[in-house]
């Protein structure tokens, strides 16, 4: 039986297991990489579904500014009918990193084998060691929870996520491509480690504020929806995660969109007051968001900051503030920035009287 409780006990854990996986995680990223050939490689692509899909997005750019390389976030189905076209040739210089918490989604798992066929290198991302996934992948970082709890994905996606920046940090090690040199791979799993202080900080701060979001948006006696999520770049990624929280959680329709995409197609639907959640952690997307949050709001929208505490361009015009709590870097805001997601969730459905998962009617 699914609980919003699991949820909340769930998102008040995100800390302890940072702490409790970084440095058994980051041991089995570097023995996983060890046969494949890091300088050789020209592409990283993430494949996954649902929460997997959404880590991968969200951990694009530390694959981008930490290893030198081109990385693409693919669902499973876009990789596994059209991500194997082009040149053969390419193939062996392109790293397909699966990724999949319970390490057994079929359709991943074909995906792989046919990839490995194509002359692929794999490498499983799982919740799971000896998983199905990670055998078909021969090479698999297993960052295992040990759950017993069953809950809409919030320890699991942030395992993925942890484990996706830690194979960036290494894959950048073995390329020799990180800044500051050899002795910077330490530092930046440090880095990565003390983020769970940041993590706590959010998790405490923000659970007062979606309870108070989640009687907001359904104080006219129905919920608003669909709820839209903006952000960019690594934000979009937790865009896509925060909408899916919200779908499972409470049943309620919600997606995610690209700030410039929402400027360019969703400002114009109606209502005017409704509700948009832009996600801005400070980073390259910042000024945007910031930008399209101030002109929404001119707009009549109901504008929902989830963004640093002390962020005034958004704060102070927001119709509503879920704070976040910054990282030493943008690579690793997603780790903070997810937080929030779990607790809306669960806050709407306690406000709905509805379970997780029981949206959609009859599988």
């Amino acid at each position: 039986m699914y609980a919003t409780g699991t949820m909340l006990r769930q998102s008040a854990a995100l800390a302890a297991d940072i702490e409790v996986l970084t440095g058994p995680v980051a041991s089995r990223v570097g023995e996983a990489l060890a046969t494949v050939p890091g300088e050789a490689l020209r592409r990283v692509v993430l494949v996954g579904s649902g929460d997997s899909h959404h880590a991968g997005r969200a951990a694009q750019l530390a694959f981008l500014r930490l290893t030198g390389l081109p990385c693409e976030a693919l669902g499973t189905q876009q990789f596994l009918d059209y991500g194997m076209l082009g040149p053969a040739g390419l193939h062996a210089a392109t790293l397909v990193v699966a990724v999949s918490a319970s390490g057994s989604s079929p359709r991943l798992v074909t995906t792989v084998r046919r990839a490995r066929d194509h002359g692929f290198p794999t490498l499983a991302v799982t919740g799971r060691a000896g998983s199905a996934l990670g055998e078909a992948a021969g090479r698999e970082v297993a960052a295992a929870l040990g759950l017993t709890e069953r809950s809409p994905g919030i320890r699991t996606y942030q395992a993925s996520l942890l484990a996706l920046l830690l194979l960036a940090v290494r894959l950048g090690g073995v390329r020799h491509t990180l800044p500051g040199g050899p002795a910077a791979e330490d530092a930046l799993v440090a880095e990565i480690a003390a983020t769970a202080d940041a993590v706590r900080a959010t998790a405490d701060a923000a659970d007062a504020p979606c309870r108070e979001l989640a009687a907001r948006l359904t104080e006219a006696g129905r919920p608003w929806a669909p709820l839209v999520f903006a952000g960019t770049g690594p934000a979009g990624g937790t865009a896509m995660y925060a909408a899916a929280k919200v779908v499972e959680a409470a049943g309620l329709p919600a997606y995610a969109q690209d700030l410039e995409e929402y400027w360019h197609i969703e400002r114009f639907a109606d209502p005017a007051d409704a509700p948009l959640v832009v996600l801005a952690p400070p980073g390259l997307g910042h000024p945007r968001a910031a930008e399209l949050a101030a002109a929404a709001t001119g707009r009549g929208r109901r504008v929902i900051a989830v963004t640093g505490p002390d962020d005034t361009a958004l704060t102070g015009t927001a119709w509503h503030t879920v704070p976040v709590t910054g990282t030493a870097r943008e690579e690793w805001s997603p780790l903070t920035g997810h937080v929030f997601a779990g607790l809306l969730g669960a806050r709407l459905a306690d406000r709905l009287d509805r379970t997780p998962f029981s949206g959609g009617g009859p599988d």
